[in-house]
């Protein structure tokens, strides 16, 4: 009767760890990768990634001009998909295409895809160099 006693108690505990982990890669899954990602966050350039339905993402190059009209990659939950490797909530990796067993990092510089338009440099240049008079 002990030995029941024991390898039930044995067996719940090992259930409540499992359930335990799957709700963390349920948790990793369902991770909002929204923003604007960047190697360097001083940079002009990046990925904008935003939510594009419950657990997937659009992600699109952005350049100094601005962001690209249409996602490089539609609908990917991120999370999972080999061309990409979470480090961390802020940190991601990119495959590269050219040589894939390396990783292109980038950081999230901001948690709104939309801050690439507020901080547009290109109409930022434009404005600054609208009142210059040449000599």
């Amino acid at each position: 009767m002990r030995l029941l006693v024991i390898s039930i108690a044995l067996l719940v505990t090992i259930s409540q760890a499992v359930a335990q982990d799957q709700d963390k890669d349920h948790d990793q899954d369902r991770a909002d990768f929204s923003g604007a990602w960047k190697r360097d966050c001083t940079k002009t350039y990046g990925l904008k990634i935003s939510r594009a339905a419950d657990d997937r993402f659009a992600v699109t190059f952005c350049f100094p001009a601005g962001c690209n009209d249409h996602a490089w990659i539609a609908g990917t939950p991120i999370a999972g998909d080999p061309k990409f490797k979470i480090v961390s909530d802020d940190e991601i990796g990119l495959r590269r295409v050219d040589n894939p067993e390396t990783w292109l990092m980038y950081r999230r510089c901001s948690r709104d895809p939309a801050s690439w338009d507020a901080t547009n440099p290109a109409g930022r240049r434009r404005d600054a160099n609208s009142d210059q008079v040449p000599k």
